[in-house]
């Protein structure tokens, strides 16, 4: 993102990138729903897997070799679109892409309080994230909807993750210094929704689903965070070291996530809610 795009055109251009997110959401259980009918060959679970990891591999594969990694080496520009491009997000002063590895980068990294707020945020927005992701069809059946109703109804959730992420990225493009007060109020929202599920009685069915929905904000609250890696952290290796600091609290947070839900509190799940 900053090795392309000046600092006020990165929330946008991230955002327009991770809405997808939504979008596999939307469709992506629709296709696994499908795929349940499959009654030959392989146990039917082992074809979700093989179908989207291949579409993931062959994704992988356009990508290494089409996604210049910087505008110096993109083969679609010329030598001056090159040097217009490369110019043109120098006013970022972050530094270019460099292949040198610096220690005292290292160092800054680990005592900048940013690097640990931004883990600590990442950890906490997966822990709700690895719900939505893994057990949203467990969660709307335990509120009393059929399988199909499990998989279309995780379409409107999708599309309120698609629209908040791009009117997100839209809000801090247009107006400077907005990205944490925006990151907070999508929190906020995701907040609301968990206390929703907690408070809300088990035979209001539809209110729980409305307060499943909000809790998709909590996208727009990450995938901000990575545009303040991308615009406020200076210095290639910092650059880098702060990411990879920020994915691990990711990861942890997936993992804190799937353990909130209990089999004895099936199909309230009362802890995840909480959690």
């Amino acid at each position: 993102m900053s090795t392309w795009y000046t600092a006020q055109e990165q929330p946008l251009r991230l955002e327009i990138y991770y809405c997808t997110n939504g979008i596999a959401t939307m469709f992506g259980g629709l296709i696994g729903y499908a795929v349940g009918h499959i009654n030959s060959g392989l146990p039917r679970w082992m074809y979700v897997f093989i179908i989207f990891g291949a579409l993931s591999i062959v994704a992988g594969v356009v990508a290494l070799m089409f996604l210049p990694d910087s505008p110096g080496t993109a083969k679609f520009l010329t030598e001056r679109e090159r040097a217009v491009a490369v110019e043109r997000v120098a006013s970022n002063r972050q530094g270019v892409k460099n292949h040198h590895f610096k220690v005292d980068q290292l160092w800054q990294t680990l005592r900048d309080p940013k690097t640990w707020m931004l883990f600590i945020l990442a950890v906490g927005a997966q822990v709700p994230n690895a719900a939505i992701t893994s057990f949203t069809s467990l969660i709307v059946k335990g509120f009393g909807f059929d399988t199909l109703g499990t998989q279309y109804l995780q379409i409107p959730g999708g599309f309120i993750q698609f629209a908040a992420l791009l009117a997100g990225g839209f809000i801090c493009s247009k107006w400077p210094n907005v990205r944490c007060i925006t990151m907070i109020v999508a929190n906020l929202i995701c907040i609301a929704g968990s206390g929703m599920l907690v408070g809300l009685s088990p035979s209001n069915k539809w209110g729980r689903l409305v307060a499943l929905w909000l809790c998709y904000f909590q996208g727009l609250g990450f995938s901000m965070s990575l545009t303040i890696i991308s615009s406020n952290v200076a210095g290639y290796t910092k650059k880098q070291l702060t990411g990879a600091i920020m994915f691990t609290g990711y990861c942890v947070g997936n993992i804190i996530g799937p353990q909130t839900f209990k089999d004895s509190e099936a199909p309230g799940y009362h802890s995840a809610y909480i959690a």
